[in-house]
Formats: C-alpha cells, sequence, structure tokens
C-alpha cells in the first residue's frame, strides 16, 4: 500500500466500500427474509392449531347431538334396558353404517353402569365383558353428565362422547360414540391449504395391534425410533428427527425445507389427550415459494440499490475530493515551483506573491510556506548583503605602458 498513489489508495477505500455495502444490504435481506420465514411457520401454527381445536369442538357438539338423538332412540333404550345384546345389535348395526358411512363414527359401545364392563361394541359385536378404563368413559360416570376427550387406543387415537343413558330417571349403562381424529387432517388441509402429518409415541401405542391395524398397507413402524406418523396429508415425509425434538409442549417453529422446487415453512405443535398430557405432535407445512422468490429478488434489487448508491457516493466523494484536495495541490505544487526558482533568481520577495487561497488545512499550508519563504528570501538577502559589505574594495588598474 505504501507504493500505491493517494488516487490509487482512494480508489481501493471506494471499493471497499462499495463490497462492505453489498455485505450489508446482503445481510439485512437475509435477516428480514429469516424474520418473514419464522413469521409464517409461527402463523402457519397458530392457525393450524387454531383449526385443530376449532374441528375438535364442532366435532364434539356434532357428535354430543348425535349421542342425544341415539339415547332417546326408544327401541336402543328398551333393549339395552333390557340387556337384550342381540336386539340391541339388531337395532344399532345399520344405524351405525349410515354413522361410519356419512359422519366417520367408527366406534359405538354400550358399558354397564356398575361393573364399567362393555356390554356391546356395535362395530366390533363379538368382542364384549372387558372394563373400560377410559379417562373419558370415567369422567362421564363420574359426574353422570356428557363428557368428551380425545382417547388413545392401542392402535388409534380418537375423539370419544360419552353419555349416561336413563330411562324412566334410572341410569341403565353409558352410550360411547368415538371417530377416529386423522380424518381431521384431511379437512383442516381443505380449510388451510397446508399439509399435517400427526405422529403419536410408540410407548403408548401396541406394535402388534398396529401392525393388525395396518391391513394392507405397509408397516412403518420402524421408520422413526420414538414415533410413529398415524396420519398424513401427503406421501412427503414431513416428521423427521427435528419435528420430534421440537417443543411440544408449546409448540415450535421448524427449519424450512425444500422439494421440487418448491419451498416450506414447517412448524409442531402438541397433540394432548384427555387428561391433557402430550402423546404426540402435529406438524403443519406451509407453502412459502412465493416468499422465497421474493426474498431472492429483494436481494439483489437491495445489493443493486446499495452498489449503486455506493457507486454514486464513491464518484461524488472522489470529484469532490479531486476538487478540493488534488486540484489544489497541483496548483500549490505549480506555485511553489515557480516560487522556489524565483528564490533562486534572486527574488527575496517572493513571499509576498504566495497567497492562502482559503481558510481551510491546504490554506493554512499555503500560509505556512508564504511564510517560510519570507524568512528564506529575508536570510538569503540578509547574506548577500553581509558578503557584499565584508567583501574589500577592488584596487584601481595601472594604465597601460606606452613605452618604445
Amino acid at each position: 500500500m505504501r507504493s500505491l498513489s493517494i488516487r490509487a489508495k482512494l480508489v481501493v477505500a471506494i471499493v471497499l466500500i462499495m463490497a462492505v455495502s453489498a455485505a450489508a444490504s446482503t445481510a439485512l435481506v437475509r435477516a428480514l427474509y429469516v424474520r418473514s420465514s419464522r413469521a409464517a411457520s409461527a402463523e402457519a401454527l397458530r392457525g393450524a392449531a387454531a383449526a385443530y381445536a376449532e374441528l375438535e369442538r364442532a366435532e364434539i357438539a356434532r357428535m354430543a347431538a348425535i349421542v342425544d338423538t341415539l339415547a332417546a332412540h326408544p327401541g336402543i333404550r328398551d333393549a339395552f334396558a333390557a340387556r337384550d345384546r342381540d336386539r340391541l345389535q339388531e337395532i344399532a348395526a345399520p344405524i351405525h353404517a349410515t354413522l361410519k358411512g356419512e359422519h366417520g363414527i367408527g366406534h359405538w359401545n354400550f358399558v354397564d353402569t356398575d361393573t364399567r364392563r362393555m356390554f356391546l361394541r356395535v362395530h366390533l359385536p363379538a368382542k364384549h365383558g372387558d372394563v373400560i378404563e377410559r379417562a373419558t368413559l370415567i369422567k362421564a360416570m363420574e359426574r353422570r353428565e356428557m363428557s368428551a376427550g380425545k382417547e388413545l387406543g392401542k392402535s388409534a387415537f380418537a375423539l370419544r362422547v360419552g353419555k349416561p343413558l336413563l330411562v324412566e330417571g334410572r341410569l341403565v349403562g353409558y352410550i360411547e360414540l368415538g371417530e377416529e381424529i386423522d380424518h381431521f387432517l384431511a379437512r383442516m388441509r381443505q380449510q388451510t391449504g397446508n399439509d399435517f402429518a400427526m405422529f403419536i409415541s410408540k410407548n403408548l401405542i401396541d406394535a402388534s395391534e398396529w401392525a393388525r391395524t395396518r391391513g394392507t398397507a405397509r408397516n412403518d413402524w420402524e421408520d422413526l425410533p420414538d414415533v410413529v406418523v398415524v396420519k398424513a396429508t401427503t406421501p412427503d415425509q414431513l416428521v423427521d428427527g427435528a419435528a420430534v425434538a421440537g417443543n411440544l409442549a408449546a409448540g415450535a417453529t421448524l427449519d424450512e425445507t425444500a422439494h421440487g422446487g418448491v419451498v416450506f415453512a414447517r412448524a409442531v405443535f402438541p397433540v394432548r389427550d384427555s387428561s391433557g398430557s402430550v402423546v404426540g405432535g402435529l406438524v403443519v407445512r406451509h407453502e412459502i415459494t412465493a416468499l422465497h422468490g421474493a426474498m431472492w429478488r429483494g436481494l439483489l434489487e437491495a445489493i443493486a440499490f446499495f452498489v449503486a448508491l455506493a457507486l454514486v457516493a464513491s464518484v461524488v466523494a472522489y470529484l469532490l475530493v479531486d476538487r478540493m484536495i488534488f486540484r489544489r495541490l497541483r496548483a500549490m505544487m505549480s506555485t511553489m515551483e515557480d516560487a522556489s526558482m524565483r528564490l533562486a533568481g534572486g527574488d527575496y520577495s517572493v513571499a509576498a506573491t504566495v497567497k492562502a487561497s482559503s481558510d481551510d488545512e491546504l490554506g493554512g499550508f499555503e500560509r505556512f510556506f508564504a511564510n517560510f519563504l519570507g524568512v528564506v528570501g529575508s536570510t538569503m538577502r540578509a547574506l548577500v548583503e553581509r558578503n557584499r559589505q565584508a567583501r574589500p574594495p577592488a584596487s584601481p588598474q595601472a594604465p597601460p605602458s606606452r613605452l618604445g
């Protein structure tokens, strides 16, 4: 750098300023994009959580209305009160087929009052007599009122509604309806346009029962170490280690992903059972391709803007520096050379011709140079005068001889 001229150093400084401006603009736009991406993920998370909660409330209300209707059916009430399992199955089976086909209600149970034993599973009539320990039904029994909640079975996660069945004021048992909640995801996708995947902890599910219920579908039990995907609205792998390790207690935004040229923001929020315990999570994937494209366009535009701004500012700065400094320095050098030659030629009063062009730093240097010339000129004049006075007078020359 020492061998470079001041002009070259100024150009290097301008280039560095432009590079720093471009880097700063890139970092700024990137930071804004990350913030926007996180905001999109958080908004998708809030929207998915709200949609999920709203669907659950609507489903509970709908199932509660269906339970009320079934509890008022005289044939069902009489058959259950008489503990006539065959008659109850005969009446309930066609109704259940309609409920399953039109409302997705796959489970319909009748439970005894005192023993809490299953009296009849309309959807699985051969299996009965087992004691029911589900929290939702126990709550309905304890309070003798309708109760609803999500229950995790051996291989499925279902939304259940239980209600006491009274005949002439006498409690004869409980009716319970249930629907698997994974079909919520398809409806949520229709409402939001997002993709979803629900996963459940493996330690809450029976592996053999899970394999049995897969039917002809591939058994994906070993796909993930700690969880199993219950339902997904896309064949893409939405559940990964980051989703499982997310803060399920409060929900969390995840890193964005790209698939087939499409960019997605992701988030995960907890899935809880009727007791409030976290049993798994729901991953939501929200497309942000447009946002991502806008980020890159904004990045290029910002870089171009800052580079252009830095270039214009640098050119202006260069021209100003050239006008205010270099041009005056060239004039000063010409003045100094001329004054030095005149001083050397005996013009000891040359300092009077050097005038300061301004009151700034260069003007101060011009005044210093004029004073310096004045001192040098005075000194040289004094020396010349002293030499003249110290020189002895010249002796007269003899006239030439005219001999001969």
